[in-house]
């Protein structure tokens, strides 16, 4: 007790007591790190305060520059196929008749066309146009078949002189393209022989969807035929159909000039 009482007596009195050295030092250095906190902690706030960096725009890209013709090899070009012309323009394909036509179903295949059918059941009787058409519908396909041929030969034989006849020439034409009992230019001259008959004799012809025989046959010539052995004549048949058949068109629609156009494009010159 005395010595405490002591002790706060001499704090009172202002005298240091026994090691205040060693605690002042500690004090000292209390201060001192509470100090460079506080600066640090200042600095830190005017640097925050103050303001934002300015920061460059990234440069733009550079546009992409069109490709050059060629950059990706050589551009070729090649003749259109005939048939096969990605550029020539698509038309739906059209029914074809399920049997042999007659007055209810004859209407569906163009006016002209039908109006020839009727001048034919009415030159032959009902009984020999019937005879006539059935030949027609069992002949037209399979192509190139014996019995095929048969039966379309059997009709410029026995209906020599009627509309049908001629549709009966331009597909014997096809069917001896087709027939593999010849040989390649045996077929060509028996195919040649009919396209001739069909738009020599038989030039005033329509087929279903009022398909003229005479110039359809004039482009088969021409694609068929002369395209590979003699293109200077497939040339001249070709200007022949754009010449005099303007207006018609093949069984799809598609204009017969504009086909003999492509073709034209295709032959060597």
């Amino acid at each position: 007790m005395e010595k405490a009482a002591g002790l706060g007596y001499d704090v009172w009195q202002g005298v240091e007591p026994a090691g205040s050295e060693e605690v002042g030092m500690r004090w000292l250095l209390v201060l001192a790190g509470l100090a460079a906190v506080a600066v640090g902690l200042m600095i830190f706030l005017v640097v925050d305060s103050g303001p934002e960096p300015q920061t460059r725009p990234a440069p733009a890209l550079p546009a992409a520059q069109p490709e050059e013709p060629g950059d990706s090899g050589p551009v070729r070009r090649y003749a259109p196929d005939p048939v096969h012309d990605a550029k020539a323009p698509r038309h739906k394909k059209r029914p074809e008749a399920k049997a042999p036509l007659d007055e209810k179903t004859v209407e569906h295949f163009g006016q002209e066309f039908e109006r020839k059918w009727y001048a034919d059941r009415e030159r032959l009787g009902r009984e020999r146009h019937a005879e006539m058409e059935e030949l027609w519908f069992k002949g037209r396909r399979p192509r190139g078949t014996r019995a095929s041929i048969e039966r379309l030969e059997k009709i410029l034989a026995d209906f020599p002189d009627t509309n049908r006849a001629g549709c009966a020439a331009l597909e014997l034409g096809h069917h001896y393209l087709r027939n593999r009992d010849l040989d390649a230019q045996a077929r060509r001259k028996k195919a040649e022989e009919y396209w001739h008959m069909a738009e020599q004799r038989y030039r005033d012809t329509l087929c279903e969807y009022n398909a003229p025989a005479a110039g359809l046959a004039k482009v088969a010539l021409a694609s068929w035929v002369y395209r590979s052995s003699d293109p200077a004549m497939a040339r001249r048949v070709l200007e022949e159909v754009i010449a005099e058949h303007k207006g018609e068109t093949d069984h799809l629609g598609k204009p017969l000039e504009e086909t003999a156009r492509r073709l034209l494009e295709s032959l060597k010159p």
